[in-house]
């Protein structure tokens, strides 16, 4: 009786192990473009700081399913005083290809569906200040190449594609958001 308990313990830490040979999480940060409109704004930038975090399990030799948090940074208008500050951010999940291009590099797509959250924060004189954000869900997708340190590790440089969108208060602002990035993928 003792013995099949064991056996069964075994079977189960030995699948236990494989499958964990399968999960991989991926950091990454880099620089962001948003594409809002900066109609009347005396400076205005579009550029700032991104960073990813995603974790994935591959069901196949080269699909995986990902689940991930994505971080496009900030927009910056300004004049008369005013300032306007637009977020874009999102978690979603989706799909990934995996594919190696040659013994040492590897290629990735990512295609899915975000929650995009997109926060205005702003400011003038006279006034004060308010902040509010709007959600949306929409499509994100994602290409990438990396280059193998080891059997579970590899850097990567990546780009990101998101959109935020804000349509509350009479005011109706989107705008694409693209991440460039380099960061680590790591098997667990």
């Amino acid at each position: 009786m003792k013995s099949k308990h064991l056996i069964a313990l075994a079977v189960l830490a030995v699948s236990t192990a494989a499958s964990a040979q399968n999960l991989y999480g991926v950091v990454s940060a880099g620089v962001s473009k948003l594409s809002f409109d900066c109609g009347g704004a005396s400076t205005c930038d579009k550029s700032d700081t991104a960073f990813k975090l995603l974790g994935g399990y591959k069901f196949a030799p080269n699909w995986a399913g990902e689940l991930g948090y994505f971080d496009f940074g900030k927009a910056k208008l300004s004049g008369g005083g005013a300032n306007l500050d637009i977020k874009v951010n999102g978690f979603g999940g989706g799909v990934a290809f995996h594919q190696d291009i040659a013994p040492a590099w590897n290629f990735v797509a990512r295609l899915g569906i975000a929650q995009m959250k997109t926060k205005l924060s702003g400011s003038a004189p006279g006034v004060g200040s308010a902040s509010d954000s709007d959600s949306n869900v929409e499509p994100y997708f994602g290409l990438g190449v990396g280059y193998k340190l080891s059997k579970t590790a590899s850097i990567d440089g990546a780009w990101d594609y998101g959109k935020g969108k804000y349509n509350k208060n009479g005011i109706n602002e989107s705008g694409s958001a693209n991440a460039l990035s380099v960061g680590l993928t790591f098997g667990f």
